[in-house]
C-alpha cells in the first residue's frame, strides 16, 4: 500500500561552514540516489554563528511499502551526515497528510 509521507530533517553540531558544505553535498547525493531530489529542498541555515543543514519536503512523496523506506531512508540520511561530519547530529520528522485532518 501506498501513503502520503512529508519530512524535514535539520543537522546540528556541524563545525563549520566547510563541513556544512560537505555534508549538504553528501545529502544531494542521498536524495539523487533515492529519486527524489526534485522533491526535497535542503540548505545550509546559519542561525547565532552556527551552521545548519536543513532539508525538507516540497510536497507529500507517495511512498510504497513505507514502513520499510522510512526507517531506511532514516539509517540512510545518518549515514551520508557522518561521512561529512562524524560529530553531526541529525533530527528527522515525518508527517503523514492523510491523517492530519
Amino acid at each position: 500500500m501506498s501513503v502520503n509521507i512529508q519530512f524535514g530533517f535539520r543537522v546540528s553540531n556541524v563545525a563549520d561552514e566547510a563541513q556544512a558544505q560537505a555534508v549538504l553535498g553528501e545529502l544531494q547525493d542521498l536524495l539523487r540516489d533515492e529519486g527524489i531530489a526534485d522533491q526535497v529542498r535542503v540548505s545550509v541555515k546559519e542561525e547565532g554563528g552556527t551552521c545548519h543543514v536543513v532539508g525538507k519536503t516540497v510536497f507529500p512523496l507517495i511512498v510504497s511499502r513505507s514502513y520499510l523506506w522510512c526507517p531506511k531512508f532514516e539509517e540512510s540520511v545518518a549515514w551520508y551526515v557522518k561521512e561529512a561530519a562524524p560529530s553531526a547530529t541529525v533530527e528527522l520528522e515525518w508527517g503523514y497528510p492523510d491523517e492530519e485532518h
